[in-house]
């Protein structure tokens, strides 16, 4: 038998949450992980295709592995169909992130709100386009160097979509790619700067990652936001947190099994990238058990 839940609470100015409002907040986090999990899917399908286009793009075009280089001064013509390809994989990812992020309410007028708050979600004071369209620039030049490290070792344009399509998150690892860093003298293209390595704290080495990674947070902090409004909507005074998995984390003990007001928006799950607690809302009442 599941143990009790004891929560922090004042009752002698708030109600304890009871359990149906408990169970509605679980789905509704169970409910949005299961949807961040078919937006990441679906990106990854997108890129995956996309992967595929810009490999046949450059074998059609037959340059010299050595001197490949994604610019208008390289091949204006080329590169003009890869821009192509990559404006069709922006606008469609963030189309699929405007829909997984909106479907938190079935609210017409909810949902434009929504999505007009998520187009100014972005890192470095960028707006979701602008974001996106950096870590897209980063997956461009990944598989440049895929590219051009597979044609150097003589591969097929079809055995390169597959080790592409098949190391979406793992570029670096292809062994043909591993080796031209090896030789990196000989590439007048980012192997030979080596800059494509080098990530940063919570940043991938492979820019699709990045680009999952992106869509999905975007959806949950859509989700927080429109939580947010639904419980000020409600009226009510506050929120508890409780946790969602049984994983040790410093950060989600120090907000759980306690009383927030309604404006402290720090402590408001997801907490970080991977969290599934859960937010409760809590009411005002002049008696209730502070212990579930």
């Amino acid at each position: 038998m599941a143990q009790p839940i004891k929560i922090k609470l004042d009752t002698s100015k708030y109600k304890a949450p009871a359990d149906d409002e408990i169970a509605a907040a679980k789905r509704f986090i169970n409910l949005r992980e299961e949807y961040a999990g078919v937006l990441g899917e679906r990106i990854d399908e997108v890129l995956r295709d996309g992967a595929a286009r810009i490999v046949e793009i450059c074998y059609r075009y037959d340059v010299d592995p050595k001197l490949l280089y994604f610019s208008s001064a390289f091949n204006a013509d080329m590169m003009g169909e890869i821009a192509d390809v990559m404006d069709d994989i922006e606008q469609t990812i963030l189309n699929l992130i405007y829909e997984y992020s909106t479907r938190v309410t079935d609210d017409r007028d909810k949902m434009s709100a929504l999505a007009a708050w998520t187009a100014l979600l972005g890192k470095g004071g960028r707006n979701l386009r602008d974001t996106l369209d950096g870590y897209l620039y980063k997956t461009m030049k990944d598989w440049e160097a895929a590219i051009a490290a597979l044609r150097y070792a003589g591969r097929t344009a079809a055995d390169a979509t597959t080790r592409v399509m098949t190391h979406l998150h793992s570029i670096y690892t292809i062994p043909e790619v591993t080796a031209a860093f090896k030789r990196a003298e000989e590439f007048a293209t980012y192997i030979r700067s080596r800059g494509v390595q080098y990530g940063a704290v919570g940043i991938s080495n492979n820019g699709s990652t990045n680009v999952v990674n992106m869509g999905k947070i975007t959806l949950q902090l859509a989700w927080r936001h429109q939580q947010q409004e639904d419980f000020n909507e409600e009226g009510a005074e506050g929120y508890v947190v409780l946790r969602g998995s049984g994983y040790d984390c410093d950060q989600c003990d120090e907000n759980a099994n306690r009383f927030h007001p309604i404006t402290d928006l720090d402590g408001w799950p997801p907490l970080h990238s991977h969290c599934c607690c859960v937010a409760v809302p809590v009411h005002n009442a002049a008696s209730a058990a502070s212990i579930l």
